[in-house]
Order: structure tokens, then C-alpha cells, then sequence
């Protein structure tokens, strides 16, 4: 089954497609799920986590379904809950072709009533300031800072055509839209931290970032430049490393491209490298198990790990949440996607929640990191049709 970008927001409109679905779409799959069966909430730290995992999908297949999945969203920190839940209803699906002509709804639009950046300029600028200051006299090599921007809008955002609005503008992103509590987090990431696929694992790390210039010359400078950047590379570098190391005692063999490409989204241009890796014929590795060794990468966190993220929690003065943790899904035979929750929202209502970070290196400077984040907004500000200048 296919269905086109118009086609899925008529559905949309009809009923059909309501903030209570899951969606998860990339090039391999089409994840789409609805209702509650189950709700797992334990933080994936738990000793007991992939114990209650296996235990869910014995109950549902206790229920007829010969493979139960569990879709959702896992926190940046893995000490707070997940929002995992084995849905009533799923299905696994054609993936939207990248191909496919761009549907964009020109009438989707929406203006700006508040907003309010947290940190703001000034206190941004004095954090990253803290940041570089530390790199002189402990082992830090990078630590990833964030703003939250927090918007009103005029009004209830109709989540199925933002949905249908950010796909078509980003066909080649991981799409998804993962139902909370009282909210939606959505968005179109770029970056993949995993896929199994039987006994294959597939990486996708992005690091080193660079704004999308309107003029295409200057816009093929600025790619040049970042191909090119010592500070990009090196912070590209540190997340490779991360995730090999990481991957290395799960692992049979593995392949990891020996340089950097540069690939680019609407707004962005960031350097990237696949890995790709074979899984021993007996291994008895979960994919949860590959997710607790690989995240957060030095992409969201910093390296080295553990000193990073206690500056991030010492620094920045909002919790994260979901923002810059990962949206996916798995099934009770192992596989499984999963990305990571950057170019995305956070929509109650008329109420929005945008999150972007960079990463902050030796050779940062503070306002260029202001904004690097803001440009990384763009990607959610253009979806939801904001027509006036908030970053």
C-alpha cells in the first residue's frame, strides 16, 4: 500500500488522521499505528527494561498478533521514562517516495501572537561562554548546548497538515509524529542513531553544520566551507568515534565510510557518515541494548559522555524532555528505526515548543552558535507557515 502526500492529507481531513496516530517514515519503512494496548514507561535504564519488553510482546502475542511492535519516544535522559506503547492497531507499509513532487500547503499558515527564546540572547551567549571557559582546565572536548522556543500561535494547530506540510517539505527526513500525554512531538529529523534489520545494524551520524544560503553560489560555498571546516571535522570526528566504540563489543564486523559526505536538507547543510555493521549468527543482543550503548552520540551530548551531559545539566535552565532523544518503533523479531528528535515540535493546541543544539568545541564561538540553533529552527518554522521573523 502507497498513498501520496495529497492523499494523506485528505484522509487528514476527513477524520481518517488524528493527533491520537503514530507515524514513523523513511526510506525503508512506513510505520503508522493507532489506539492503546499496552503503555511502557519504565526508563530504559531500568535493570528490568528488556525483561518488561519481552514480557509485553508475550502478552500481545498472546492476543493473536504473531508480531506485536512497540512504537514512541525514548528521553534524552535515560534515567527519565519512555513514552513506549504496543498500539491496538498497526501496520508496516511503503515508505513515502523521496521522489514523490513536493506537497506543500500553501494555505497552512499560522502568526506569531508570544515568544520567548530560554535561554535568551544574552544568557545563551553567557552559557556557551561557560562552556568554552571549561575546556581549558578539564577533558572536555564538546559539549552540545540548546535554546527552547516557546511560541503562541493564532490559533489550534491542525496537526494532520502539519504532518502532510513537513513531509513535503522534507521528503528525504525521518518523519514522525509521536502522541503524548498532552501533546505531539513532530517533526523531520536527518539523523538515524539506529536500524536492525535481522542481523544488520545501520547508522547514520550528522555533525558539523552549516545554514543553507538562498543564492545557489553562495550556497555551494558554504558547503565547501563546511566540507572543509577543521572545527566541523573534528567535531564529526568525536561522534564517529562514539558510535564505532560503542558498537564494537556488540558487533561481528563492521564498515564505517573513511570520510565524510556532505549532505544537505532545506535549511541545513551538515557533514555525515554510514556505518554499517554485522551482528554475530548468535548474538542475543535487543535493539534497546545497542540504544543504552550509543546514546546519547557526542552529537546531542558531547564527549566525553558522562562530563558533557553534567554540564548540560549544570548550564542549560530547561530540561530537555524528548527533544534530542529518539522517536521510532521496534517488533518482537528485533527489528527496528530509530532517529533522533531534532527539527521537530512539541504541540499542545495553539502552543508550540521548538528545540535546537550545537555543538560547542574549542574553537566555538558563542555567537555563531546563537545562530547556528536558530538556523536549525527553520526546518519546524516553514512547516508551520510562520511567515514573519521570530529567530
Amino acid at each position: 500500500m502507497d498513498i501520496t502526500f495529497p492523499d494523506y492529507a485528505a484522509s487528514s481531513a476527513s477524520g481518517q488522521s488524528k493527533t491520537d496516530m503514530f507515524l514513523f517514515n523513511s526510506n525503508v519503512n512506513l510505520v503508522r499505528a493507532r489506539g492503546l494496548s499496552q503503555r511502557l514507561s519504565l526508563p530504559i535504564l531500568s535493570p528490568n527494561f528488556n525483561q518488561e519488553v519481552q514480557n509485553l510482546f508475550k502478552q500481545e502475542t498472546s492476543k493473536g498478533n504473531p508480531n506485536p511492535i512497540l512504537v514512541g519516544a525514548i528521553p534524552f535522559d535515560m534515567n527519565q521514562p519512555v513514552a513506549l506503547i504496543a498500539p491496538e492497531l498497526s501496520e508496516r507499509v511503503t515508505p513515502f517516495a523521496s521522489s514523490l513532487s513536493p506537497f506543500v500547503d500553501k494555505d497552512f499558515s499560522h502568526q506569531v501572537a508570544e515568544q520567548s527564546f530560554t535561554p535568551s540572547y544574552k544568557p545563551f551567549l553567557g552559557m556557551i561562554e561557560q562552556a568554552l571557559a571549561t575546556f581549558k582546565n578539564e577533558s572536555l572536548k564538546k559539549v552540545v548546548l540548546s535554546k527552547i522556543l516557546d511560541l503562541t500561535l493564532d490559533k489550534t494547530v491542525d496537526i494532520p497538515r502539519l504532518l502532510a506540510n513537513i513531509m513535503g517539505q522534507n521528503p528525504k527526513a525521518y518523519h514522525f509524529s509521536m502522541p503524548l500525554e498532552n501533546s505531539v512531538l513532530i517533526g523531520a529529523s536527518p539523523e538515524l542513531l539506529i536500524r536492525k534489520q535481522a542481523n544488520k545494524i545501520f547508522s547514520n551520524p550528522l555533525a558539523g553544520s552549516a545554514k543553507r544560503l538562498q543564492n545557489a553560489e553562495a550556497d555551494r560555498q558554504a558547503a565547501e566551507t563546511l566540507a572543509q571546516s577543521v572545527k566541523d571535522q573534528y567535531e564529526h570526528r568525536l561522534v564517529v568515534e562514539s558510535i564505532r566504540s560503542s558498537l564494537m563489543p556488540l558487533v561481528e564486523s563492521m564498515k564505517i565510510e573513511a570520510e565524510p559526505s556532505l549532505i544537505s536538507t532545506p535549511t541545513m547543510w551538515h557533514l555525515s557518515t554510514h556505518i554499517e555493521a554485522t551482528l554475530a549468527a548468535d548474538n542475543e543482543f535487543s535493539i534497546f541494548d545497542f540504544i543504552k550503548s550509543m546514546h546519547p552520540t557526542p552529537a546531542m551530548c558531547g564527549t566525553p559522555t558522562l562530563l558533557a551531559k553534567d554540564h548540560i545539566e549544570t548550564l542549560e535552565p530547561h530540561q530537555r524532555g524528548f527533544f534530542s532523544g529518539l522517536v521510532g518503533w521496534c517488533d518482537a523479531q528485533g527489528n527496528g528505526e530509530w532517529a533522533i528528535a531534532i527539527r521537530c515540535a512539541e504541540v499542545s493546541a495553539n502552543k508550540v515548543k521548538l528545540f535546537a543544539g550545537a555543538g560547542v568545541v574549542p574553537d566555538s564561538t558563542p555567537e555563531s552558535e546563537w545562530l547556528e540553533t536558530s538556523a536549525k529552527m527553520r526546518t519546524m518554522i516553514n512547516a508551520f507557515g510562520i511567515k514573519e521573523g521570530v529567530i
